[in-house]
């Protein structure tokens, strides 16, 4: 009889790739380089799009918005657009259909499941050799967790010994109360779904009398499997969350007692939420800061992506210089400056193009104040060399 293979927590794999297969790879990539090169650009393009249509809507939005009291429905409001405050409450209780947890007037129930599985971590390290062929060192690392999500171990290197069950049989889920009010207004459950004031409860605050069979309490919530203190794979821990009827503030657009979102002029969308108590001035000044994050977010990404596919697209200058090591890193550090200089002007002259399609008025101004900014110096130089070109003798005089 065969002996069992022996099982390991770490395994080291070593390749050696080729010089031939390097070169072929590298051209390969130009295709795939160029693709995420032109690909960033007209996601910078888009982009900016974007925030410009959001810029002017949210104008127009500051400019429309007219805050009401939550007490009444008034119908002369019907269609405009509002800011309301106050607290969002609720009379439902919610329960988890599964472990019988309950808790009354909740805006959200959370049940959060996590179950302890393998899972495998990757490093690897290069090294590249004289005649161009790179050896790769592959380390897999195996070890235990808690997740949300399964993990497939029929997709690990070595599964071996480290086998995860095929199905959760209870997932993390959430439930919403059918009816929340804001006053006198119903809230949507898309409002409902975006307050996020989450607090932990433990499981004895609720009226459950009744646990499922293998279900046992552990800390703050419920525990499936044998010992809590000494997990197996497979087992599962559960917690709960929920959201309790808090303040809020809203901008959007009155309609029938509820609220929907307010379309701009541009066809831009006004459906803002945020937790506390607030005036219109605060709502959009947050609303602008986000969109301004939200655009630099994508600009620094779009960067990112099109200096990676500009250096897709000269790997093959690297690869050809590795057949001497030190040629290749030589090679490989002036790649990397070249690809970020043209990553860099590339996307800041795609902005430039973008602006002064989506926002002309602005990006000429801007255009004529750097204009005006880089003439003064040159006419202050000139002026100063025509001053140093006058009769010294005259200059005297003059201060005399």
């Amino acid at each position: 009889m065969a002996d069992e293979e022996e099982v390991f927590d770490e395994v080291t794999e070593e390749t050696t790739e080729g010089y031939g297969s390097r070169l072929s790879n590298s051209f390969s990539g130009i295709c795939f380089g160029l693709l995420l090169f032109f690909g960033s650009g007209v996601t910078l393009f888009w982009n900016e799009g974007v925030a410009a249509k959001r810029y002017v809507a949210l104008k127009q939005g500051s400019k429309l918005a007219m805050e009401v009291k939550n007490n009444v429905v008034l119908p002369e409001n019907e269609g405009k657009l509002v800011v309301i405050s106050g607290t969002a409450t609720t009379e439902d209780t919610l329960i988890d259909p599964d472990f019988g947890f309950q808790s009354s007037k909740t805006l959200q129930l959370r049940r959060v499941a996590e179950m302890y599985q393998w899972s495998e971590k990757k490093n690897t390290k290069t090294e590249k050799k004289t005649g161009g062929s790179k050896t790769t060192i592959t380390t897999y690392t195996y070890e235990k967790k808690w997740s949300q999500v399964l993990i497939n171990s029929d997709k690990f290197n070595k599964s071996y010994g480290h086998i995860n069950p095929d199905v959760m049989k209870y997932e993390s889920s959430t439930w919403t109360a059918a009816k929340v009010t804001l006053g006198a207004f119903n809230l949507p459950s898309s409002e409902v779904l975006r307050i996020n004031t989450w607090t932990d409860t433990h499981v004895s605050d609720s009226n459950n009398t009744t646990l499922l069979s293998g279900v046992k309490p552990s800390g703050t919530g419920y525990y499936v499997g044998e010992n809590p203190s000494s997990p197996q794979v497979g087992d599962i821990r559960v917690t709960f969350s929920v959201v309790l009827p808090t303040d809020i503030t809203i901008v959007a657009q009155q309609s029938e007692g509820t609220f929907v979102p307010f379309v701009t002029n541009n066809g831009g969308s006004i459906d803002l939420l945020k937790t506390g108590i607030y005036g219109k001035e605060l709502m959009f000044s947050a609303a602008n800061k986000e969109n301004k994050i939200a655009t630099w977010a994508i600009r620094v990404i779009g960067i990112l992506a099109m200096y990676f596919g500009m250096s897709l697209i000269l790997d093959p200058i690297v690869v050809l210089s590795d057949v001497l090591p030190f040629l290749g890193t030589i090679a490989e550090i002036g790649v990397s400056l070249i690809s970020w200089v043209v990553a860099i002007v590339t996307s800041f002259v795609v902005i430039a193009v973008a602006w002064i399609f989506y926002r002309p008025v602005v990006a000429y101004v801007l255009l004529g104040v750097s204009a005006l900014l880089l003439a003064v110096p040159c006419f202050l130089k000139k002026k100063g060399s025509k001053t140093a070109s006058e009769d010294p003798t005259e200059s005297t005089q003059l201060l005399a």
